[in-house]
């Protein structure tokens, strides 16, 4: 059986069938002679800030280190060895999806570095296409893939086939971006309830940090996020409530509306769409949205394998038979001209709200507590 490597830096996956062999985040530390790879690197990444990285899979170059090591001095080292340890779960031959932003040189360097790391590579696929290809596809349709530093949005086209139309990198909005925003949130929380700041601090700030994680992984039920840290045996805590932590969320990700269509389908992958709070986020900044089923990218590359791996040499594929249909264009939801606070309508067009620009009508939410739609003005 061919395996299938997912190459995304927010969680590197790796299957057969349907069983997840590996599933680790793209951080390294640099440890002296050695190197310590996924949540076990992130988990200490702030109180070793010069030996972390977690650049190497998305840059997939031969640049240097800021701070080399004796086993690694550029990156092309570091995915080498994240592929090393990736590798002794790899017995059989296998298949990346890769990013729609990967560039032809950057296939090359990473074909190079799994041959060298042992992995016999079959062949490549679009990510997107690959998670798509069992959807019905309308006339405008995005798929919403967040990786570590940046989030790939892929436009899709159904005719004959599936296919990639194009690729973007949104920077601002990967999944660091967003834990980030909300470090920063709960800080500030901190900082006002107790008058201590637990950035200021390595161990505290990596306290914050990796209950952050731990609640992505598994949000606990209840409206508030409670965080507690410690320092010299002195105990602090603060509750957040989850809108805010969704507000901060919605700021993140408003790249995301302003690269849309406003007549745009969004179809989320898997992991993305776990994050917590960011499809109410979406939701709230007028996105429509369809979530890819968990189990997509093993149905999916079941099915279409042979056409992949292929024969000859590994060869990247961007567009697959789908087992979905077009849906034709429909009368869209018109785009808001104003937002209205409080029976009070005031233009988005260059707006200080801290809201979109643009949107749909009939769009709700919430924003620094105030509740708003979005509506049309005739002029």
């Amino acid at each position: 059986m061919t395996l299938l490597l997912e190459l995304n830096d927010a969680e590197l996956t790796l299957y057969r069938g349907a069983q997840v062999l590996y599933a680790q985040p793209g951080a390294a530390l640099l440890q002296g002679g050695a190197v310590v790879f996924g949540r076990d690197a992130r988990e200490q990444a702030r109180l070793h800030p010069q030996s972390a990285n977690q650049h190497y899979l998305a840059r997939m170059n031969t640049d240097p280190l800021p701070f080399p090591s004796s086993l690694c001095a550029n990156n092309a080292d570091l995915v080498y060895q994240h592929l090393l340890e990736l590798s002794t779960f790899a017995s059989e031959a296998v298949v990346i999806s890769v990013p729609g932003v990967f560039s032809n040189d950057q296939l090359g360097v990473l074909l190079g570095i799994a041959q060298e790391a042992g992995l016999e590579v079959r062949g490549f696929v679009d990510t997107a296409v690959l998670l798509a290809s069992h959807m019905d596809i309308g006339p405008r349709t995005y798929v919403l893939d967040l990786h570590l530093n940046h989030a790939c949005l892929t436009e899709l086209a159904l005719d004959d086939e599936l296919r990639c139309v194009s690729a973007e990198e949104l920077t601002g909005c990967g999944f660091t971006s967003c834990v980030d925003g909300w470090v920063n949130l709960i800080a500030d929380r901190f900082v006002h309830q107790t008058r201590f700041d637990p950035l200021h601090a390595a161990n505290t700030e990596q306290q914050l940090y990796n209950q952050v994680f731990a609640w992505t992984d598994s949000e606990p039920e209840g409206g508030e996020f409670e965080v507690v840290v410690t320092l010299t045996d002195h105990e602090r805590r603060v509750s957040v409530v989850k809108a805010a932590l969704q507000e901060k969320l919605a700021q993140r990700l408003s790249v995301v509306h302003a690269r849309l269509p406003t007549d745009a389908t969004l179809l989320l992958s898997p992991h993305t769409a776990c994050l917590p709070g960011l499809t109410s986020a979406l939701s709230d900044l007028g996105i429509s949205m369809r979530t890819i089923e968990p189990d997509a990218i093993m149905n999916n590359f079941a099915h279409h394998s042979a056409r992949i791996t292929g024969d000859g040499a590994p060869r990247l594929t961007t567009r697959l038979a789908s087992a979905g249909k077009p849906v034709r264009s429909t009368t869209s939801v018109g785009a808001a001209t104003h937002v209205l606070i409080e029976g009070h309508a005031y233009p988005l067009e260059g707006n200080r709200l801290g809201l979109p620009q643009q949107g749909k009508i009939g769009t709700k939410g919430v924003h620094d507590g105030l509740r708003y739609e979005l509506i049309v003005v005739e002029s």
